[in-house]
């Protein structure tokens, strides 16, 4: 409403003059006007002044003016007859505000200076803001003989700060309202950065301090309020990376190529991790190098698959070979001792089958474990020769983890295979004998697995170690907390694991 009215000044209504003042009130005006007529250069200064001015008397009732300046007259639109005499509060109106009118009259009343900016209206209605400056005055005996106040006209001025404080407003609202935004993508940013196992940093090239994400951190194995140096994270790099590491960083320092690698490194508690970096160079305007800028990704879970599907091919094509070298041994002893050729073809079938029934047990008891007797019993099945003298296999009762059982299952049947086709299996008179024993109490409770060929050619150490063995050795080791030995005597053969049930 007052900006409407100070905007449309026409709006506005002219203030109501009070009534005449009474005799005593105008004999105190003649006698300050005859003063002024006298040359009273004190008074004379006063209307001179281009500043709004006027005089008041507190020993009179209600503190009416004595005198006012002809620029008060020119701010106010009041001639000095209309205004001398009577207290100036008829300028006000309802949209003056009372605290400042309460705490221009307590400073009257306690004789103090003060300075208050009202809302006033001019003779034709229109409002303004004045700038009214009071002060007290004494006479020579220290008494309180007059008021004099200034007024200035500060409309322009508070409309200038009423912009202000509203641009202000506005300003800090969109501030705001941008940094609700910058958070909220922010945080975005972060849970991104979480959901993909990203963290970030900034490499200074010349002091080489790091600033690194919690994340990033972590990825290197790292407590997120735990400093790293560059020093630190080279030495964490595994020592077989540890040059290609050093050549892609200079290449990055040096010709400002893009810094994408992927290396080992080992964590403070020994643990060994893949890292993928992705990084670039930032400059300065001048070209010269202000940041390497980039993020971190913990990839160990991907690249071990990658290492595990690598082996699971060897291994695939290593046993597809020993399937087929077995196929032909059973079916070539097969036909050895077959009577007939249709009993041959029958017993060959048979074999076969047998030998696809035991692969499929393989998997089931890679799921639920087995007895040991039964893993002995379905893996040597395609092995066996028709009386069963081969194999002499006896133990107590053992059921084992599924792990183990897959590791022993398949350990079994490579010695199998390896026998069938150079050791005691590959002869009519060889036999295999094997035997499992239980040994600890149920806290550690432990069993023992032995194969032993007897029977067949002589044996000679190989070469090399074959792939077969390495596999019996890869397979077993992480499942067994005791010796796996697989040793070429003389003799035969002999296979040996001990393992916690």
């Amino acid at each position: 409403m007052l900006a409407s009215i100070l905007d449309d000044p026409s709006r506005a209504s002219p203030p109501l003059l009070p009534r005449e003042p009474d005799a005593a009130v105008r004999a105190a005006v003649a006698a300050f006007a005859a003063r002024l007529a006298q040359g009273d250069p004190w008074v004379a200064a006063f209307d001179e002044s281009i500043t709004p001015m006027a005089i008041s008397d507190p020993t009179l009732p209600d503190n009416p003016l004595l005198y006012v300046n002809r620029a008060f007259e020119a701010l106010t639109g009041f001639t000095a007859a209309e205004l001398v005499g009577r207290n100036c509060r008829f300028m006000q109106g309802p949209l003056t505000d009372p605290a400042e009118v309460t705490r221009l009259r307590e400073a009257i009343a306690r004789h103090e200076r003060v300075e208050v900016d009202l809302l006033n209206h001019r003779r034709d209605g229109a409002p303004f803001w004045n700038r009214l400056t009071v002060a007290p005055v004494y006479d020579a005996h220290g008494s309180l003989r007059y008021f004099v106040s200034s007024q200035l006209d500060v409309t322009l001025e508070r409309h200038r700060l009423a912009r202000l404080q509203q641009d202000r407003e506005q300003l800090a609202l969109e501030v705001a309202e941008r940094d609700a935004a910058i958070a909220e993508r922010e945080e975005r940013l972060a849970l991104a950065l979480r959901a993909g196992g990203l963290g970030t940093f900034s490499l200074d090239p010349a002091t080489g301090a790091i600033t690194s994400s919690a994340s990033c951190k972590a990825n290197f194995g790292r407590a997120p309020d735990e400093d790293i140096t560059i020093d630190e994270l080279v030495a964490a790099v595994h020592p077989i990376d540890r040059d290609r590491v050093a050549a892609a960083m200079t290449a990055t320092f040096e010709r400002g190529a893009a810094y994408d690698i992927e290396y080992r490194v080992l964590t403070p508690a020994g643990e060994q991790r893949w890292i993928a970096v992705h990084a670039e160079m930032q400059y300065r305007a001048d070209g010269t190098p202000l940041a390497m800028v980039g993020f971190t990704t913990n990839i160990s879970d991907r690249k071990f698959a990658e290492e595990h599907r690598a082996v699971l091919a060897r291994e695939l094509t290593h046993r597809v070979k020993n399937i087929l070298a077995t196929v032909g041994a059973v079916v070539s002893q097969t036909l050895r001792d077959a009577p007939s050729l249709p009993a041959a073809r029958g017993a060959v079938a048979g074999r076969i089958a047998s030998l696809g029934a035991a692969h499929e047990l393989l998997v089931h008891d890679e799921v639920e474990g087995a007895a040991i007797g039964d893993i002995v019993e379905r893996v040597l099945a395609p092995f066996a020769d028709r009386d069963g003298r081969r194999f002499d296999a006896a133990g107590p009762s053992i059921r084992l983890s599924p792990e183990i059982t897959l590791a022993l299952s398949m350990a079994l049947h490579e010695l199998a295979t390896n026998a069938i086709k150079y050791g005691a299996l590959s002869v009519p008179e060889g036999r295999v004998t094997i035997r499992w024993t239980l040994a600890g109490d149920d806290g550690a409770r432990r069993f023992r697995f032995s194969w032993v060929e007897q029977g067949g050619p002589a044996v000679t150490p190989p070469a090399r170690v074959g792939f077969g063995s390495r596999m019996i050795e890869r397979v077993l080791a992480p499942h067994v907390s005791g010796p796996v030995a697989v040793a070429y005597l003389p003799e035969g053969v002999r296979f040996e694991v001990e393992a916690p049930v």
